[in-house]
Formats: structure tokens, sequence, C-alpha cells
């Protein structure tokens, strides 16, 4: 009956249309295809159809569709023909034409809908039948009626949209207008597929505040395109879909309102978003966080204060109740079941099985941890958004951050700055929150947002998770800018006062904390709270085994050596010491620490000894001590790019280069302040405090006992060097010799001489530049006028020079070719090469610049005997005997040699010979006025220099002369030309009976020609030779060895046996002698 009434409608129509005027006749037309258009959708939607019936609909819906459009076209472009009524008659005959179409398609519905009246009344006694059996159908009903309806996507493409209304229509309706053919129950819910709620990772999409706004359409697009259909609203409804847990009440398909408070920013940034699921929720969420990170692009949306708190009221809402966030609840429902069924016990509180969920995060599954993901992230954003947090830290919040705009994280960030104000409960929530957001980045809100461009920059390739980024940003803090190296800075500040911040570390150091550092506390309760476990971790560095855990325990101390604010101990021992002395250097490039370390004779005793503790700590790698290393970058490159970083390895090889030509100033500078640092104290000399340790306790020990933190002052290494012969471990003696080459460089190493000769230093040498000796040698040629104290104390360090060239700048770098030359096979120490270099003065090949060096310090040798080391060695005890009163003088007027002359025919052997040797050398570079042989001046001048006066120019020609007149003194009956006194002297320094030097000598060739033809023809080694292949003595091996043993065993019962032939009276020979005698 509709139909066939709206046919007559559309007649009457046509007949009245020819009354109407040109100019009104395309408006009727279009007037009267709209109303068939719309009669047609009024009709579709009056009746309440299902799939099937929209299947039966479709022909008839589809001719109406494109009856209607092909009179639209029509009617849009009319041609201007002289008889409009003509063209009005055609217009009307296709509007009927339309109107038939949309009657049949209409009759069709009434059909369709007929029948799903009968269906439907069939359902309901059939569930009837059901509640009266008790079936498990109807529960199943009811789980249906429970169960949000998914929204299909959008469609965008034209043969979606020319999709009939009554199919559109169906797709939005419950699914309790379905078949109920599902067996879902409570016990056994509707699986949704996870995958699409994954949350963002990665660089094109993996960063929640990363996406890119979308830009509202412009004016001219506007007009031109469609007004977008309004969006379907889901009906509301109960969900539980977790049993023990409250039902709550869905609405909006689980999403915000599109046509409430968020309208305008929907409709500018989400428009192409369908509502359910929080996919409108999660648009403008991610609207709000680039918001808060402004783009260099300077795209920054708008997002309305009233819109962000209806945003922000939503995921507040759907955090207090498991129940309110479906996707949550259906991911997570086994998991829940599994870990968090216990409100059957403690009761149910808001929030309990969220919070739950996230202490077990490790062990759900992957869909449930996707959306604990998306719940966290919202609560890191949102305070309001953690119940459990937001209940503890609300009275602190309002009278602390009051003022501090909602989101961003900032509430958090507020309470954490003022965290010594806090209530025990917030704090407690706050370090929760604060530990269960420690693995990614993305969840530490204000972290993120200000490091955002520098992650971009540094760490663009770094996947989220794992504490990576954060790594990533640690390492190349002193790069990132100074917004987001402050953020970075607090958090490594928090993470040093409690490990626990530090997932990396808790996970894989978790050995090591439990068993090395006996830590009995919970990991996961604030109640046991132990800043000590890091400083533990680093005391036992060197024991852990882990090379993961060694590598973070590695890290943290090297960011406590460059910042006193991540050395915790330090920081609270040393607080009111850095603001009374400290407090205008910045933090960071460890100034703090070297402003405490200059003022440590003001410190107060606690920090004075935590400092020096740490000191000792850091000296262990070049990785501690960052003003050298970041110094040093080419040099380390360039001269140790081998060299393994650890036991002070690379600051060795860096000392070892200093001298190079291209090692520059600065890196220079560093060294140089190190080795005075570790100067201070045997202690902060890693390696020699590590191989001497023993040797301390047995030869120094009681000369370092403070407790204060106060250095020797260089009163061990002093002890050490002077007894370095006593010293047994060879890596001990090796360590302090390499002291001793640092002290004859650089006065400043020397802590005692540089007290000393402070003001000598002052006086004459203020313009001398420190290093390679140049101090001392200054202090040297002023010696007349230096201090009693600086006097003495350069004579103990010239006493050490004498002992090996290589403590001896000058002469050292002045001899370096001869030493190559004449004695590259001899190994330094006692003298031995110097003795070398005297020995071969007069070649023709030796330098005058060696010759001159030489020559002087065997001049200076006779100003103290302690300056000749070999006499030094022999003649000790004589002079304790002799001459003690003499040495205790310190003189430099040769008073110790005048005694051993004085008391020659008394001095041992060994020292006699010494002596000798010492005066035949002062003759050999003899001077006018020298100490110990200026007895002889006059007689050499009478002798020597009458008749050759040149001769004092070569070295040794005096010794020769004075030799020569000896000799003849000795074979006259006459007596001598010399003085008693320089007869003495002479005497004293006549070399030994060359003769039988000589054939002792010859002896030895001769058995070694024997032994090295042995050699030859039969390939055993009989001989030990030195590097240069000399023979050095006879060694029996191998065969060899054998063989000697057979014939000395050979030879010693042969002499047995003779032995016991002439002992019983028997006669070795095989004759009889018979001896007669004649009588007379």
């Amino acid at each position: 009956m509709k139909a066939q009434l709206l046919l007559g409608l559309v007649l009457v129509g046509c007949i009245v249309l020819p009354a109407f005027a040109d100019e009104g006749s395309t408006v009727a037309v279009g007037q009267g295809t709209a109303a068939a258009t719309n009669a047609t959708g009024a009709a579709t939607s009056a009746v309440p159809v299902n799939t099937s019936i929209a299947a039966a609909a479709k022909p008839a819906a589809t001719a109406s569709t494109a009856a209607s459009t092909s009179t639209a076209t029509q009617a849009e472009t009319p041609k201007k023909d002289p008889n409009s009524n003509a063209a009005i008659a055609k217009a009307a005959v296709a509007a009927a034409k339309a109107a038939a179409a949309a009657a049949e398609a209409v009759n069709a519905a009434v059909e369709a809908a007929e029948a799903a009246d009968k269906k439907s009344a069939e359902k309901e006694a059939t569930t009837e039948k059901a509640e009266a059996t008790g079936t498990k159908d109807v529960v199943a009903a009811k789980a249906e009626e429970q169960t949000p309806v998914a929204k299909p996507a959008a469609n965008t493409t034209a043969e979606k949209a020319e999709q009939k209304p009554a199919a559109a229509t169906e797709t939005a309706k419950p699914r309790e207008a379905e078949p109920a053919n599902t067996k879902a129950t409570k016990e056994d819910p509707v699986e949704v597929e996870p995958a699409k709620e994954e949350p963002a990772t990665g660089e094109a999409g993996k960063e929640v505040a990363k996406a890119e706004p979308a830009k509202p359409t412009d004016v001219k697009t506007a007009v031109d395109a469609k007004e977008r259909p309004a969006r379907e609203k889901a009906p509301a409804y109960e969900n539980k879909v977790v049993d023990f847990a409250p039902a709550a009440n869905i609405t909006f398909g689980d999403d915000i309102n599109d046509e409430g408070k968020c309208a305008k920013e929907i409709k500018n940034y989400c428009d192409d978003v369908e509502v359910g699921d929080s996919k409108l929720a999660d648009c403008i969420s991610e609207q709000i966080a680039a918001s808060e990170v402004p783009d260099s692009s300077g795209d920054v949306p708008e997002i309305s204060d009233d819109c962000r708190e209806d945003v922000y009221a939503f995921k507040i809402q759907r955090n207090s109740n498991i129940n309110a966030n479906v996707l949550l609840a259906k991911a997570c429902k086994a998991d829940a079941d599994k870990f968090c069924n216990v409100t059957w016990f403690f009761g149910y509180k808001s929030g309990q099985v969220i919070a739950c969920l996230r202490d077990v995060k490790a062990q759900v599954s992957k869909s449930c941890k996707q959306q604990l993901f998306k719940v966290m992230l919202e609560a890191a954003i949102d305070i309001r958004a953690d119940p459990m947090l937001y209940e503890a830290c609300k009275e602190d919040s309002e009278s602390l951050c009051k003022g501090v705009k909602n989101g961003g994280g900032r509430i958090q960030a507020c309470l954490r700055d003022k965290r010594m104000q806090l209530s025990w409960a917030c704090e407690e929530q706050l370090f929760r929150q604060e530990m269960e957001n420690a693995d990614d980045i993305r969840l530490s809100v204000r972290l993120f947002s200000k490091c955002l461009p520098d992650k971009r920059k540094f760490c663009k390739d770094i996947e989220p998770g794992n504490a990576r980024t954060k790594d990533c940003l640690e390492e190349n803090r002193e790069q990132l800018s100074s917004a987001c190296k402050e953020e970075v800075d607090a958090m490594i500040e928090r993470r040093v006062r409690d490990f626990r911040l530090d997932s990396r570390l808790r996970n894989v150091c978790e050995n090591e904390i439990f068993n090395m550092c006996a830590y009995f506390g919970d990991l996961d309760d604030m109640d046991t709270y132990d800043s000590s476990v890091i400083n533990c971790l680093q005391d036992y560095s060197a024991e852990i085994k882990n090379s993961q855990c060694k590598a973070q325990v590695k890290k943290y101390l090297q960011l406590a050596s460059q910042d006193i604010r991540f050395d915790v101990p330090l920081a609270e021992a040393c607080y009111e010491d850095r603001q009374k002395f400290c407090a205008d250097v910045p933090p960071g490039s460890a100034r703090v620490i070297r402003c405490l370390s200059t003022n440590r004779d003001r410190l107060s005793p606690v920090c004075r000894a935590t400092l020096f503790d740490e000191e000792v700590r850091f000296s262990e790698n070049i990785d501690f001590q960052y003003p050298m290393k970041a110094a040093c970058v080419k040099e380390i490159e360039r001269f140790c790019k081998d060299i393994p970083h650890g036991s002070a390895r690379v600051i060795r090889c860096l000392q070892d280069n200093k001298g190079q030509k291209d090692f520059g100033k600065a890196c220079n500078d560093e060294v140089s302040t190190y080795e005075a640092e570790i100067s201070k104290d045997y202690r902060f000399n890693f390696r020699l405090h590590k191989a001497c340790q023993k040797e301390v306790d047995k030869l120094c020990p009681g000369l370092c006992q403070a407790n204060d933190g106060s250095p020797c002052g260089g009163k061990v290494l002093r002890c050490l060097t002077d007894k370095i012969e006593d010293i047994g471990d060879e890596a001990c003696k090796k360590e302090v010799y390499y002291y001793e080459k640092m002290e004859v460089s650089n006065f400043m190493n020397d802590i005692l001489l540089a007290e000393a000769c402070r003001t000598d230093v002052e006086l004459y040498c203020s313009n001398v530049e420190a290093g390679e000796g140049r101090v001392h040698k200054c202090l040297r040629d002023n010696r007349k006028k230096l201090t009693e104290a600086c006097r003495r104390e350069e004579l103990l360090l010239e006493e050490k020079e004498a002992n090996s060239i290589e403590l001896n700048m000058s002469l050292l770098k002045a001899c370096k070719a001869e030493r190559q030359l004449f004695c590259s096979a001899v190994q330094p120490g006692q003298a031995r090469v110097f003795r070398c270099l005297a020995e071969n003065m007069n070649d023709a090949d030796f330098g005058s610049g060696c010759k001159y060096q030489v020559v002087y310090k065997l001049q200076r040798r006779q100003a103290n005997w302690k300056l000749d080391p070999p006499l030094r060695k022999a003649c000790k005890a004589d002079v304790l005997t002799y001459c003690a009163n003499e040495d205790a003088a310190n003189s430099e007027e040769g008073l110790v040699y005048k005694c051993m002359i004085k008391n020659y025919d008394s001095l041992s052997s060994g020292c006699q010979k010494e002596m000798g040797r010492a005066v035949h050398m002062a003759f050999f570079v003899w001077q006018p006025g020298a100490i110990i042989t200026q007895e002889c001046d006059d007689d050499i001048n009478k002798l020597c220099l009458a008749d050759r006066p040149n001769m004092a120019s070569r070295p040794g020609a005096v010794g020769t002369c004075l030799a020569t007149v000896l000799e003849r003194m000795q074979a006259s009956t006459n007596g001598g030309d010399l003085s008693p006194a320089c007869s003495r002297l002479a005497d004293i320094a006549e070399p030994p009976n060359m003769k039988a030097a000589f054939e002792s000598s010859l002896a030895f060739a001769l058995l070694k020609d024997q032994l090295e033809a042995l050699e030859v023809n039969t390939g055993l080694p009989a001989l030990t030779r030195d590097r240069r292949g000399n023979a050095q003595g006879v060694s029996l091996t191998g065969w060899m060895a054998m063989l000697g043993m057979t014939a000395l065993i050979v030879l010693i019962i042969y002499g047995a046996y003779t032995g016991y032939r002439r002992l019983r009276g028997g006669s070795d020979r095989d004759y009889t002698l018979v001896v007669k005698q004649q009588h007379k």
C-alpha cells in the first residue's frame, strides 16, 4: 500500500510540473530526485534488518540508486530547449521510473522485515525452552550480549561508498540480532587479535610522541569534499570478561564521544578514524604528545584543555578497572586468572588487577604485554591514571605541586624533584612506578620529550626496550642538548642511589649482588633500599667474572669519576665541603673532584678520607681519568691504539710516549698533572701499589699510618727508592725504577724535593719549564746558592741518577748515538753503561757532546763518594767503620774520599780495588783544583804539562804521564820526583798487573777455541753466550752433560781405586825395580 501511495503522488507531480517556469525546472527535478532517494532511505532505515535481509534487498537498492544517480546526472546539466515543457516532462518520466524502483525496494524490505519478525519469534520460543531446561545456551547468549561489537574499517573508495545503506546499518547493530551460533562463555571469552593494538615502536611509528599530527582540511578541500557521515554510536553495554573484577559499563564502543569536548580536534586530526576500541582516544593522545614535543617543522597540534581533560578522564576510568579496558581485559584474561586472582581473599581495590599484571609483566603473554605497555604509558603521562600512585600521592601533589599542569609526566617529575619532602607512601609508590618504567625510555615521559631530538640524532637505530636508548644517551652525554643532558644526569643520579632503577644491572649482576655483596633485600621492595650495592660491586670489580656485569660496574665507575653527583659516598661525605670550597664549580668533567683535591688539606676528615679512597679506585683505568682521557684522544689513537684499558696500561703508554715530537701539549700537561698527583702517595699509583704492597709492609713499615685520608707525602716512595737494591720482587723493583725516572724528569714528581726547593725554584728557576730534568739542571747550576735542605735533596737525587743512564736526562739525551754504537749490549744499572761510555771516550767516533757529559759526571763524582755506585756498594761497610762522621756530613768536598785514601791500607780488598779505580778515573779527567787529585797539581804541572801543555785537554793523558813517572821512580834507586802525597795517590791509582791479566785471558781464549771446535764437530752446545754471541762460560746440556757426568764418574772411580792400592802398599808398576849399592 505504501508503494502504491508513493507512486500516485509521483504521477500527480508529473501533471503539475509543466505549470512551472523554465528557471524552476532544474530545482524541481532535483527535489523530486532527492525526495525519491530520501523515501528509499527512510523506508530502508525504518525496518530493522539483518544480514540475510540486506542480501535479499540488495538488487532493488542497487537499481534504485542507479536510477537516482542517472536522474541527478541529467538534471545537473539541462539543455536550453525551446520547448522547455517537453524537457520537464522527460525529467518527470525519469523521476517516476526512479520512484517505481524505490517502491520495489520498499516492498522487498517490508517482506524481509516480516520474515525477520517471524524468525525472531521462533528464536524467543527457543530461548524460553532453553531457560526451562537449564541448558548453557542462555549463558552463551548473555555472554554475546556483553561482548562489544567490532566496528568495520571506514570505507573510502567509491565502490564501497555505493553499497546499499541497509548493509551499513546492519553492521552497526548489536550482536544479539545475529543468529546465536557461537559457544562463547565467560570461561571461554572471544579472543581478539591484539596485533593491531601493539604499541608503536621504532623511529617510523615506534614512538608515541613522534606521530606527526594530521593537518586539518583546508578551506578549498572542505568546500569541494563531501561532508563525512556521522559515526555510528555503539550502544552501551556491561563488560565482565575478568570474572573476579567488577563489571564495567562500556560506552561508545570503549572510546571517547566524537561529538563531545574533542569534536573539533577529532575533525581536524582524526577525521578518518573510526570510533571504538579507544581508537579516537589514542589518536587524540598522539596529538597531545606531539604538542608536548614540537617538531622541527613548527607544526604543533592545537588541543584545548577541555579536550585534554576529556581524554585523561577516559584513560583514568579505564585504568581503574581491568573490565573498563576491553582490549586489556580480553588480552590478559588468562594471565589475570593465573597470577592475579586473589580478590577472594584480600578483597578488590581500584586498579589492583592491573597493578598485579604490571608486577608479573615478564611472565604474561605477548598480547597482554602489548596492552600493558599502553596502560603503563598512560599512567606515566598522567599520575591519575595510576590509581595506587595517585591515592598515595594525592595530598603531596596538591601541597607540593600546586599549579602544575596535568599530563606530560609533569606531576611525577615535580614529586621526584621534591623527594625529600614526600610522605613515605608516596615515595614508595613513586619509586615503584619509576622502577617499572626503567626499561623503556618512552615510559620516562619527561626524559623522552626533552631528549627526542637527541635520540633521533645519536640513537636513531637503537630499538627501544631493555634500557638500550637510555644507555645510548648516557654514552653521548657530553654532546647532548642542555635540556636533555639535565634529564639524563638526573636519571643517572637516581640510578646510582638505587641500583634497582637500572634494569640491566639488576639482571646481569643478580648473582654478584646476592653472593658477592651479601644483599638480603627484595629487589622490588622499597623497604630494602640500599645505596651501597653499587659501591660494593665497584670494590670487588676485579673479582667479577661475568663480563656483562663487569662492564656495567665499570660504566658506573666511569660516571662517578666524571661527576661527583654520580658518586654517592663522595657526594654525601663532602656535601658541606663542596658548598664551602667549590660552590662555584659546575659539576661534570671531574671539575668538582679536582677542586676538592686541590683543597685537600682544608677538607673535613670524613670528606678527605672518602676522597682519598675514590682517588685510589680511579687510578686503575684511563677511563676513570676523565680530564686526561678527553685531552689525549688523538694521542691514545696514535700511540696506544692496541693497548687494552685497565691496570693503568694506557696511562703508562701515554707516559712512555709523552716525549714524542707529535705528542700534544694539552695531553702532555694532563699526563704531567697525573704524575704529580700519584707522586703524593704510592697508593695513587695503581701499578706500583699493586706490585709493591708486600715490599712496603716489609721494608717500610709504619711510614704511612694516617687514617684520615692524608697522603703519605712521598715517604714510602722515598723509602722504596732508597732500598731498591733490597727489593726482592722484580715487578716492584721495575715500578720503583719507573718512578725514579719520573722524579728526575720533573722535580714536581718528587714531593719531598719539590717542597724543600719551592723557594729556590722561585728564586733561580722560575722561568724554566718543568720536564726533561730542566729544573734540576737549573738548581744544580746554582748549587752554591741553594738552601741546605734543597741542596741535600738534589744530592740524593743525583745518587739515584748515578745508578742508571736512563735516570740521567742530560746524559741520556746527549749520548743516545754513542750508547747505541759502543754499549748496545750493556744492560743499564750499577753505572755499567756509564763505565762503558767512559772507556770508549777517546774513540774517534765519540761525539763531543756526549764526551762533555761523561767528563762532567766523572768530575762530579769526586764531590761525594755516593755518586759512584760501584764504590758505594763495595765500600759501604768500610765507610761505616772508618769514615762515619765524614759521611754523616753529606758534604760535597770529598771528605769520605780523603778519609778512605788515608785509611787505604785498612780497607777491604774489594773497597781497595774500587777506590783505585775511582782515583784512576779522577786522574783520567784531571783538572786543576779537583777534589781528589789536587795534591798532585804541582807535580803534574812540573813533570807533565811543562813539556806538553796540551796534555790536559786529552782525557787519560795526565794519568798516563803520572804512571810513567811512578814506574821510573820505582825502577830508580835514588827515589822519585813525586811528592809523598801525590806518590801515594798515583800508587793507589796504578792499574793491576797487565801481564797476569793477559795470561789469564789467553788461557780462557784457548779453552774457548777448543770448545767452539767441539761444538762445530758434534753439534752439541758447550758455551753460554750473551746477546752479541760472545762466550761467557761453559755449559753442559743434553748429551754433553751426560758425557761429562760419565767422565766425572770414571774419574772418581779411578781416583778411588788408585788411592785404595796405595793405601794397601801395592805398586802400580808391572816390573820390579832393583837398586844395587856398590860396596867400597
